[in-house]
């Protein structure tokens, strides 16, 4: 390995990202309730923010698989197997209700009946207890070996490849939608571990892009605070 982060910095910045996604998805079955029958510009905007964000979770996981685990599993096999069946249980599930959104959002936004709407609140239904328990027991049960195995090259690895994977457009709105609960000491390490040049730009721009963004979706640039999962 490499260099290593201070004690506590991956787990500020996952418990960050974590609660990001928690308040987000724990938000969508009441936007998708406040979408009447056949409005389907609204439907249009709740069904982006949900395709966007179950994406990016989807990319999230995906980082994880190509840069966590597997040095997890060669370098601390006896402390992480007894998490690895539970882990990799839950990744099936969250993946086959991601991929029950991706066919249910086309039909609801092209024809934004009830029924269409409530095919994919059952979905959340089914998603959102396995995906809170999961990314709690991360942070509860593997961020303390990625603290002790995981170099900072690896972890910025991941952070790496999720910033590729999104669109340059998207990605001020994602950026201030995971600082907007944060941990300042997260928010300040994320920034601290970005090119110098583009770090007082992006600073400006994801609080706002992101106000913008909820402004829209919830019709507040505040939107309430999702459950608080994870101490600090």
């Amino acid at each position: 390995m490499t260099k290593a982060k201070e004690p506590g910095v991956m787990t500020r910045e996952m418990v960050m990202v974590h609660t990001g996604f928690v308040r987000e998805f724990c938000a969508m079955p009441g936007l998708l309730r406040g979408v009447s029958e056949g409005d389907r510009e609204r439907a249009e905007i709740v069904a982006d923010h949900i395709e966007l964000i179950a994406q990016t979770l989807h990319l999230h996981h995906h980082g994880e698989d190509l840069e966590i685990w597997p040095p997890l599993l060669e370098r601390c096999p006896e402390e992480i197997r007894p998490l690895v069946h539970g882990m990799e249980k839950h990744h099936e599930l969250i993946a086959a209700g991601l991929d029950d959104l991706a066919k249910e959002i086309p039909a609801w936004r092209s024809d934004a009946s009830i029924a269409n709407r409530d095919a994919i609140l059952r979905t959340l239904d089914e998603l959102l207890p396995v995906l809170r328990e999961h990314l709690g027991m991360e942070v509860a049960y593997v961020l303390p070996l990625i603290e002790k195995h995981i170099s900072a090259d690896e972890w910025d690895a991941m952070v790496r490849h999720g910033a590729s994977q999104t669109s340059p457009e998207k990605l001020p709105v994602l950026l201030g939608l995971m600082m907007y609960q944060g941990d300042p000491r997260a928010v300040e390490t994320t920034f601290d571990n970005m090119p110098e040049e583009v770090r007082p730009i992006l600073a400006e721009v994801a609080p706002k892009a992101y106000g913008d963004y909820a402004e829209r979706v919830y019709g507040t640039r505040t939107p309430p605070y999702g459950p608080a999962l994870f101490s600090r």
